[in-house]
């Protein structure tokens, strides 16, 4: 049924888990303690300048890195220490729907390798995954810059796009997927903005009926 596919790349957040879920309000949190913390700022200052750097940045590490070589991992493995079991409902039908799915499964996030394992490991999925691509790998641009599909698909060993699966909850995401060549399922609730007409579902769980559709 979706044996035209070879490769499912798989976002993490808000895709593997409900839109609603506060993970990223979590995460941005401990990104303002970090600055407050490392830098010495009040509470305020600290946000005030994530959000100055976010304005000239891709992302508030590269920012904070070029203009106060903050190190990489010790940012990005302080900020996504949050608490997921306060965070996230348990999904006990994901291990045997990425079971039953028999392509090779990436993760391609705009997170980090630890984050993405460990909401892996959260769901007991992370046996279906034989590759995390992390944002680090992709820099200096992130999935929502089409320039990343190229290098992520590089780092596959040059796979036919036509042959790959972006599944991801951003329809800017997809879109740029899509332009690159490969299939794209969006996974949110809510109607399309850009005038495409994604295959669309509103929970991963719906997954394996998306795929059968691309493959119509």
């Amino acid at each position: 049924m979706t044996k035209n596919f070879e490769i499912l790349l798989v976002d993490v957040d808000r895709t593997l888990y409900p839109f609603e879920c506060n993970v990223w309000d979590a995460i941005g949190e401990r990104i303002h303690d970090f600055i407050h913390l490392k830098l010495g700022l009040s509470k305020e200052e600290a946000r005030q300048l994530r959000l100055s750097l976010r304005e000239r940045y891709p992302t508030t590490w590269q920012g904070l890195n070029e203009e106060y070589d903050i190190d990489k991992d010790e940012y990005l493995r302080f900020v996504h220490e949050v608490d997921l079991t306060s965070l996230l409902p348990p999904n006990p039908a994901l291990p045997g729907l990425f079971a039953a799915l028999p392509q090779k499964k990436i993760v391609f996030t705009n997170s980090t390798r630890y984050h993405a394992g460990r909401v892996l490991d959260y769901f007991s999925i992370k046996p279906y995954f034989s590759d995390i691509i992390d944002v680090t790998m992709i820099s200096p641009y992130t999935k929502f810059e089409r320039e990343a599909f190229p290098l992520a698909l590089e780092y596959l060993g040059n796979p036919a796009p036509e042959g790959c699966v972006m599944i991801d909850d951003e329809e800017s995401i997809i879109d740029n997927a899509v332009a690159s060549g490969m299939q794209g399922v969006l996974v949110n609730a809510a109607p399309q903005q850009n005038g495409h007409s994604h295959v669309q579902i509103p929970s991963i769980n719906f997954l394996a009926e998306a795929l059968a559709r691309l493959s119509e």
